[in-house]
């Protein structure tokens, strides 16, 4: 595997855990998705594979590595890797640019840190990629600021710049939340194109089901910093096994909001049992008392009252 996280674990400084015990792997050609609401630990998770948690934010246990490079730990390794092998497209694209620095200039920052390319080399190279995503080349474009482009083209541009690298592993951080519905859909078709056609591994970080549906392979519901259930995107979107994901599942048939505002805040969530009980209708005693888990991390369901039986190995 490219990309492997094992039994990961995030606190903050005051020991209220975030997220975790966390494991997953991805690999080159694959299509993962993480599914949760917001607050469920999948920036976090994010932040901590390249290694920019926020502060009072730390790594109680586990380990993530790339292509072998730890990358919880600073170093040329992991310097080496970051854009080049495994890149990253946030979750604002308008933020993630800077205001001081043109089109042009964004897009030759790291072919100019792992390639010593010139910014006009970088454009060379570039231009079918560009084409490709709908970003026009003429001098008057590449010389815009990022204030002066619209929702999706900073969109584009942020996925241009994670390309430009040719990266094997591509993370996507809620990519399409600022989008409207047609500018989203085009944005999945591009990274789906992207995907057939260089073989990347990718990450797709989501709180729409309906969106992982057409954009990943395999799934991974993430609640309160806990992995609920992991499966084929077909098996999970047909037969969920965790009433939570049967509930994400009916949001996103209906469109309706997924009651974050009842999502407790770390220091609120159970002490122990399962992580989801205090909003599942399903609760018995034993899910209070201990913390349920089937299978494994690529196939697997947290629940002792499931809504349909896990499928045998």
């Amino acid at each position: 595997m490219s990309l492997i996280v094992e039994a990961l674990n995030l606190q903050r400084a005051d020991g209220v855990s975030l997220l975790g015990p966390l494991t997953l792997s991805l690999a080159r050609g694959e299509r993962l998705g993480l599914v949760g609401e917001s607050g469920s630990g999948k920036s976090l998770l994010v932040q901590a594979l390249f290694g920019v948690l926020p502060q009072g934010v730390r790594q109680r246990a586990g380990s993530i590595s790339a292509f072998g490079i730890p990358m919880n730990r600073p170093g040329r390794g992991r310097d080496t890797l970051r854009g080049r092998r495994l890149a990253w497209v946030p979750q604002d694209p308008l933020q993630a640019l800077s205001p001081l620095l043109t089109v042009e200039e964004h897009l030759a920052l790291l072919p100019g840190v792992h390639f010593r390319e010139s910014s006009q080399q970088s454009l060379d190279r570039l231009g079918p990629l560009l084409t490709q995503l709908g970003l026009p080349t003429q001098t008057d474009f590449l010389e815009r600021f990022p204030h002066q482009l619209s929702g999706g083209q900073c969109q584009r541009l942020g996925l241009a710049m994670a390309l430009s690298c040719d990266p094997e592993l591509l993370v996507l951080d809620e990519p399409t939340t600022a989008l409207d519905p047609l500018a989203q859909r085009g944005f999945l078709d591009l990274v789906l194109q992207l995907h057939r056609e260089r073989g990347l591994g990718v990450l797709w970080i989501t709180h729409d089901l309906a969106l992982a549906a057409l954009a990943c392979d395999r799934l991974l519901v993430l609640y309160g910093g806990q992995l609920l259930e992991a499966g084929p995107a077909t098996r999970l979107l047909t037969k969920p096994g965790h009433p939570y994901t049967a509930r994400l599942l009916a949001a996103a048939r209906h469109q309706d909001s997924q009651d974050s505002s009842y999502l407790p805040a770390p220091q609120d969530r159970p002490a122990g049992g399962c992580a989801f009980r205090p909003r599942c209708p399903r609760t018995q005693d034993r899910c209070v008392r201990e913390v349920p888990w089937r299978g494994t991390t690529s196939e697997g369901l947290r629940c002792f009252h499931p809504l349909e039986p896990l499928p045998a190995p």
